[in-house]
């Protein structure tokens, strides 16, 4: 058998509204995948499974389940299919290198039964006739990107859904595991009710661009966050002499930075963003919204998970690496928000009173210490 290359490995990570695909593994291993394709498939008026686009369209993926095994096999098989032409028609030596010996690895979501990993090994070596196929649980993916932690925890927050998964010992605790129907969409109610006059796509579109982000107090207490002020007037005249710069240049491009920052989106009462139909829309500082309740759940649910964990030493350690995932992790600001919810709820601070009095004794035992 033909050795294994690492630019024919085949990579694919299903999601319920688009799928990424990465066929190929550079120098960098963990490069961001360089195909992301909506998760459906079409059906003709005989209901067979076509490539063609028609009106009648299934969904294989659901939440994160597969909801038509038969589809989602077809869903795979085509994408197959497409690669391997794209691939030929780019290289015609192709078939004796890259597409000579293809190991396929497909990133499976907790909820996938046994049954249905059956059926897509049985697909993979009858159906798409490959000769190497391995199912990666999605959190083991995501535990192995951040540095192949042993204990973590794992919040996937997607479109509609959260998935809280514990990893004890690079195993995800599967009994473990909690779904809540709470996700990227639970922003988009929020802010719908603060802005009735947007329609659902504005409100999408908005959440999405770059002025909406989360600005909150509690993160600017837990991680010291300051705005600077304290040194705006500062001219740091060593930095300009040993810089070999021109006086006059640093200067100017000090006063540009200043005008930047007054520009600053969190410091603006309003800014506006573009729909998906070109619109300008502007908007107030409810931009800066929508967010409280979305995290307040996934903490809750991230306590009642850890609750659940009975080994101190490894509850500490997954406590002490959370790996926050997915689309609407993405917005800025969010998981520093998570976090400082998380710490707020979980973290047990020792009482004023008894931090004083442990400090005092530990003073005058010092003391007397010192005297002898």
């Amino acid at each position: 058998m033909a050795p294994l290359r690492q630019d024919s490995y085949f990579i694919i990570y299903p999601g319920s509204t688009r799928t990424l695909v990465q066929f190929g593994i550079g120098e960098d291993t963990l490069q961001p995948p360089s195909i992301s394709i909506p998760t459906k498939v079409y059906r003709d008026a005989n209901g067979e499974f076509t490539p063609s686009v028609t009106d009648d369209i299934m969904y294989p993926i659901e939440k994160g389940s597969i909801s038509d095994i038969d589809a989602f096999q077809y869903f795979l098989k085509l994408i197959y299919k497409s690669v391997l032409k794209e691939q030929s028609d780019d290289s015609p030596i192709a078939w004796d290198t890259t597409l000579s010996n293809i190991p396929f690895l497909l990133i499976s979501h907790h909820s996938w039964t046994q049954q249905q990993q059956e059926l897509l090994c049985r697909h993979a070596f009858e159906a798409m006739k490959l000769n190497h196929f391995v199912v990666l649980p999605s959190a083991l993916a995501t535990s192995f990107a951040y540095g192949s932690l042993q204990n973590c925890l794992v919040m996937d927050i997607g479109k509609s859904h959260t998935d809280i998964i514990p990893i004890v010992d690079y195993t995800p605790l599967t009994c473990f595991i909690r779904q809540i129907a709470a996700g990227g969409d639970s922003i988009n109610l929020s802010l719908k009710k603060l802005l009735p006059n947007l329609t659902e796509s504005q409100i999408d579109a908005l959440k999405k661009s770059d002025i909406y982000e989360i600005l909150s107090q509690d993160i600017l207490d837990q991680y010291g966050a300051n705005n600077g002020d304290d040194d705006e007037g500062a001219l740091d005249v060593a930095t300009i002499v040993t810089s070999g710069r021109d006086t006059r240049e640093i200067l100017e491009e000090r006063e540009r930075n200043k005008t930047q920052e007054k520009q600053e989106n969190s410091k603006l009462e309003t800014n506006d963003f573009l729909d998906i139909d070109g619109n300008r829309v502007t908007v107030g500082r409810q931009r800066f919204s929508g967010y409280e309740d979305l995290i307040k759940f996934v903490s809750k649910s991230a306590g009642q998970v850890m609750s659940q964990i009975d080994d101190i030493t490894k509850l500490k350690a997954m406590w002490e690496n959370v790996v926050i995932v997915g689309g609407t992790s993405h917005i800025k600001g969010f998981r520093e928000a998570l976090l400082a919810q998380l710490i707020k709820d979980h973290i047990v601070a020792e009482p004023e009173e008894e931090r004083n009095e442990r400090e005092r004794e530990a003073a005058v035992k010092l003391d007397s210490k010192q005297k002898k």
